[in-house]
């Protein structure tokens, strides 16, 4: 058999089953140790990645600078100048205002965290397009209902990007100018409707395609692309949650103790463990 052509959206060359594994164990990890160092440490590991896949480190940095920014900003105000309680240690006040220990540890622990999971998604989700999807989510036994929903959910996010484009320069052939922020807000409820419409006739089109062409007449449809299943990804599947539950145990149990955000803090010399 001959070799397939690369497929757009290869991502690292992983097996697309393999992806949707390694992001869960990183979602768990992320979230299941109270430790700044595991986000981070999932971060620098999406950046390598990001910067060893074909889509580049441009958009997946831009993507995380977009979307975790303005969380960044928020927690970073919330959190570290109006942290509640009269037992904090105080870095700077100004007025109502004041800059305290606890606040910046609980902020940096979220925006880690967020950062994280929103860095690893995002690669994931710029070297996967919704064949890959189906076809990782089939190869981990997901019922055929449940993939076929996911993946056609991410073929939908071009398609709502497209329709976007098209709906805001047809407003601007009729003299609306779109380049304007305000008229962008004031046309957007129009332009969100008629692609919710779109949608939901294009999910039932493509539903009435598939029941004619059989989709689910079989327990286990054969993939949409060929793509090769090495042994050592079989056997990453496997390992990866393996070790992640051992490591969230561990850490849960106190037998892998890791720095919180205060101590890192305090090891930085900002204020007092």
């Amino acid at each position: 058999m001959t070799e397939p052509p690369p497929v757009r959206g290869a991502g690292l060359g992983l097996h697309p089953a393999t992806g949707l594994v390694l992001l869960l164990c990183a979602l768990v990890l992320i979230y299941g140790i109270a430790s700044p160092l595991v986000p981070v440490t999932v971060l620098l590991a999406a950046a390598i990645g990001a910067v060893r896949s074909p889509t580049g480190f441009g958009r997946w940095a831009v993507t995380l600078a977009v979307l975790s920014g303005p969380m960044l900003v928020m927690v970073g105000i919330v959190q570290g100048l109006f942290y509640p309680g009269d037992s904090a240690t105080v870095l700077g006040e100004w007025g109502p205002v004041s800059v305290t220990v606890e606040g910046v540890a609980i902020a940096l622990q979220l925006w880690l965290r967020v950062a994280a999971m929103i860095g690893v998604c995002a690669l994931f989700a710029l070297g996967t397009d919704s064949a890959r999807a189906f076809d990782g989510l089939r190869r981990l036994r997901i019922p055929l209902g449940i993939a076929y929903v996911c993946a056609t959910s991410m073929s939908l996010v071009p398609l709502v990007r497209d329709r976007t484009r098209q709906a805001l320069a047809a407003r601007a052939a009729r003299g609306w100018n779109t380049a304007r922020l305000g008229t962008r807000v004031r046309l957007m409820p129009g332009i969100i409707g008629s692609l919710l419409t779109a949608a939901l006739v294009q999910l039932d089109q493509r539903h009435d395609t598939l029941t004619q062409r059989g989709f689910g007449s079989t327990p286990r449809p054969a993939p949409l692309q060929d793509r090769p299943d090495p042994l050592v990804e079989r056997a990453t599947r496997w390992a990866a949650p393996v070790c992640t539950v051992a490591l969230v145990a561990a850490s849960i149990s106190g037998i892998l103790p890791l720095p919180g955000a205060p101590d890192i803090l305090a090891g930085l010399g900002v204020g007092h463990a």
